[in-house]
């Protein structure tokens, strides 16, 4: 079942697409250095340095892209924990709250649209269980959160539950706290990253005063 698992999440033609942006970054390379009016040998050298790069760049923005959706995962996994707790308070079984738990989200976000594609593959039979369906997420995406998450279904399912709502909405409090701690460390990383620019524009502004300076003292 792994390899629907990975087709569900659109990584298994990730060498096939390596590829193709190899073959397309050579060819561009190619024809930039030829019309460039380079010679046979520099072209090659550039057809192989874009192939290069289209080889291993878009895998290395995928795993950057992947980082950023953990982060997002767990930023939002507090307010799914919440629905799901109060829809099986309400006296819903724990599947259909884990379904309803998305009606109303924003399916752009990363957790929420994951979900919804996993859904998608267990209505479609591509797993045998719902539960394998979500231990297959937790391996391929390695959320912390999900990981959780799947530890009270898996529990619920093979030893049965009656205090599951209580597990998630302790949950979902343990995940407002690491989302709070997940925004000051983001807003920490927003502060340093606003150093470069500072740093830039005091650069460009000393140079701006020291230039009358040296032009002067190089006219003398």
């Amino acid at each position: 079942m792994r390899n629907n698992k990975i087709e569900l999440f659109g990584a298994n033609n990730m060498k096939r697409k390596r590829l193709l942006y190899a073959v397309f970054g050579a060819l561009i390379g190619a024809a930039i250095s030829s019309l460039a009016g380079n010679s046979t040998a520099f072209t090659a050298v550039c057809a192989l340095a874009a192939g290069t790069a289209g080889l291993f760049l878009p895998p290395a923005l995928i795993r950057r892209k992947h980082k950023k959706d953990l982060k997002l995962y767990e930023i939002d996994m507090a307010d799914y924990l919440i629905g799901v707790s109060l829809l099986l308070s309400s006296g819903l079984t724990l599947w259909d709250s884990l379904r309803r738990g998305l009606y109303g989200m924003n399916l752009k976000k990363p957790l929420y649209r994951d979900l919804s594609k996993l859904f998608d593959g267990i209505d479609m039979g591509k797993y045998e269980s719902p539960v394998e369906a979500f231990e297959e997420f937790a391996a391929w995406c390695g959320s912390p959160a999900v990981s959780t998450l799947t530890a009270v279904i898996v529990q619920n399912y093979k030893k049965g539950s009656g205090e599951v709502a209580a597990l998630l909405s302790e949950l979902s409090v343990t995940a407002r706290n690491n989302r709070k701690y997940i925004c000051m460390k983001l807003a920490d990383e927003a502060t340093t990253l606003l150093i470069i620019p500072s740093a830039m524009i005091l650069i460009a502004l000393v140079a701006l005063l020291l230039t009358p300076a040296i032009v002067t003292l190089a006219g003398i």
